[in-house]
């Protein structure tokens, strides 16, 4: 065979491989490739569905989280403004804080007067139970008793305060305050 045949034949084989590898190319290679992106499209798309449920569920759970701590600051306020003006609980607190502090209760009244609005959202109305009460007892002990009503669990702001000093020997002092406390409506 002559050279320039050889070089025909060449071209014309190395034509049909290039015809054969875009064939093959075309229809299996490239029908191979769109299914192989499209899994990768559907994998994609689920890890984007499984990293927003993921973060859903997260928040979901902050939320939980969040709710009891709101629970726990309910709780914490009712005990310091409680529901009610539940004034005999008043009373025990006040007598309490009264042995504790060894001073005589001699009188209380009670009087509930109008209520008052709150900016806190979880405050709707404020009420105010108002106290009087007169008490006996030496000074360090009135001192401690004041000061025990005021750091009490229940919130209680003492309004007015009036100091009456034992007038003979072996006669105890004497104190009338009118104290504010608040429960909510």
């Amino acid at each position: 065979m002559r050279i320039s045949t050889k070089r025909i034949l060449s071209i014309g084989i190395a034509g049909l491989f290039f015809i054969g590898a875009l064939f093959v190319y075309l229809n299996l290679i490239q029908g191979e490739m769109k299914k192989i992106n499209e899994k990768r499209a559907k994998v994609a798309t689920q890890n984007s569905l499984y990293s927003n449920q993921k973060q859903a569920i997260d928040q979901v759970e902050s939320l939980i989280d969040q709710f009891k701590n709101v629970k726990n600051i309910q709780e914490t306020v009712s005990l310091a403004i409680p529901n009610g003006e539940q004034a005999v609980r008043a009373l025990r607190q006040v007598e309490a804080i009264g042995s504790v502090s060894g001073v005589k209760i001699t009188s209380a009244k009670f009087q509930v007067l109008s209520s008052r609005s709150s900016a806190q959202s979880f405050l709707k109305k404020i009420g105010v139970l108002e106290l009087d009460l007169a008490a006996r007892g030496d000074y360090a002990s009135l001192k401690e008793f004041v000061k025990k009503l005021e750091t009490t669990v229940r919130i209680a702001n003492v309004k007015k305060m009036s100091f009456k000093p034992a007038g003979a020997k072996g006669a105890q002092d004497g104190v009338d305050i009118t104290v504010e406390m608040y429960f909510q409506i």
